[in-house]
């Protein structure tokens, strides 16, 4: 068995190595070369064309789709800006607002005691004189 085994083992190298050194239709010579991988389509530039333009229309997507998100970025902070501009005018004469009732306030309250002061003393003189007059 051990001889058959050996005998096998060392066969099968010689044979295959003659089947390859030794042809028997002769390959090339007889015409045995298969001419189909001599095509010249353009099968192959056709596919990397198409994934080229594949590419190219990716890549116009996405340069589209990041100009929108900062469009929309731009938009957001102007629209923030905006309101916050906003709130501060509409603080600022709240506070112009308050400060002129304040002023308006203050104002009248001081005619009003320059009034009452007024009225006093027209009081006061009137009875003065007219103690004056029963003296």
């Amino acid at each position: 068995m051990h001889k058959k085994l050996l005998l096998l083992f060392f066969m099968i190298p010689f044979l295959a190595v003659g089947c390859v050194a030794f042809p028997e239709d002769s390959g090339y010579a007889n015409g045995g070369y298969d001419h189909r991988y001599e095509r010249n389509d353009d099968r192959y530039e056709r596919e990397r064309d198409r994934q080229r333009w594949e590419y190219q229309q990716r890549e116009k997507r996405l340069a589209l789709e990041r100009q929108k998100r900062e469009w929309q970025q731009n938009q957001q902070k102007r629209s923030d800006w905006e309101r916050r501009e906003r709130e501060r005018e509409r603080q600022r004469l709240e506070k112009k607002y308050k400060d002129h009732n304040h002023y308006d306030r203050n104002k009248a309250q001081q005619q009003r005691k320059a009034e009452e002061k007024r009225r006093y003393e027209q009081r006061r003189d009137h009875e003065r004189s007219k103690h004056k007059r029963d003296d």
